[in-house]
């Protein structure tokens, strides 16, 4: 597919990403020699209906979302493939970034300082996120997720990728939703296991990647419970607290917002 013209705009460079029917590609945008990303779903009689759904509704949100720490929506068209078969494409700003999980497969953790640095990055977009009307749910918060420009550091830039389960809410009691079971298993929240989605469980996402990113464990490889596993971290006391609030099975005992968890996280340390 390297040096197919798609669009009539975008030459590829290289694929980043594929699953069934699925593509993620680098390309060049021809008329500003900019990079760019493809996300391209084949439409056929193998597509599931929850899929095109999904798909459609990240190509919306993107459409109406401005934070320098999500990737922005350029456009979207149709082309043709082969056997008479036809494929959706998104395009999105490309975002210069290595993620957390590539980290990890390297081997390395990070400090307490750097998770608080990735913790302020992601929760300033939930809060953005979760500001909007109606609120928006990323859903699938994990390492793969978080784009950092450069190693950790205090001028490093965190990014929020991977929408594709990004659900817009409706208002009801609690801002909860009953929906199809979306998420990356060991980082969703126990209440999306039941089709419930809150504000509250993209906390909770977030404190499992965290913890992940502290020990190096992807969550069903921790040596016991994520709680029990925070407590036997060397952390601070106020961080593991935190951290151990985030990842409560039970929502109501982690913070009440994305601002909430952003006002206690950077809460001073005794001296």
């Amino acid at each position: 597919m390297a040096g197919q013209i798609l669009g009539e705009r975008y030459r590829v460079e290289k694929q980043l990403g594929h699953k069934a029917g699925r593509w993620t590609l680098l390309a060049t945008d021809l008329t500003t020699e900019r990079p760019v990303v493809l996300k391209l779903i084949s439409v056929d009689e193998e597509l599931h209906p929850d899929s095109l759904r999904l798909f459609e509704r990240e190509l919306s949100t993107l459409q109406h979302l401005e934070h320098p720490s999500i990737p922005r929506y350029l456009e979207s068209f149709d082309i043709e493939l082969p056997r008479g078969k036809t494929a959706l494409v998104l395009v999105e700003s490309y975002v210069e970034g290595t993620s957390m999980d590539k980290y990890l497969e390297q081997g390395r953790t990070f400090s307490e300082t750097a998770v608080k640095h990735i913790a302020a990055g992601v929760l300033d977009v939930l809060i953005y996120l979760h500001g909007q009307s109606p609120p928006i749910l990323h859903r699938d918060i994990k390492p793969s997720s978080i784009l950092l420009s450069t190693p950790p550091g205090e001028r490093t830039q965190i990014y929020l990728v991977n929408f594709g389960s990004v659900k817009p809410i409706a208002p009801a009691h609690n801002h909860n939703t009953i929906s199809a079971l979306v998420g990356t298993q060991g980082y969703i929240a126990p209440e999306q296991l039941g089709g419930r989605a809150l504000e509250r469980s993209d906390l909770f996402s977030l404190g499992m990647t965290l913890t992940t990113t502290i020990t190096g464990c992807a969550p069903d490889k921790l040596p016991c419970p994520p709680e029990m596993t925070v407590k036997a971290l060397s952390l601070s006391p106020r961080f593991s607290a935190w951290l151990t609030c985030l990842t409560d099975s039970d929502p109501h005992c982690r913070p009440a917002s994305a601002q909430a968890a952003l006002d206690t996280l950077c809460w001073p340390e005794p001296v």
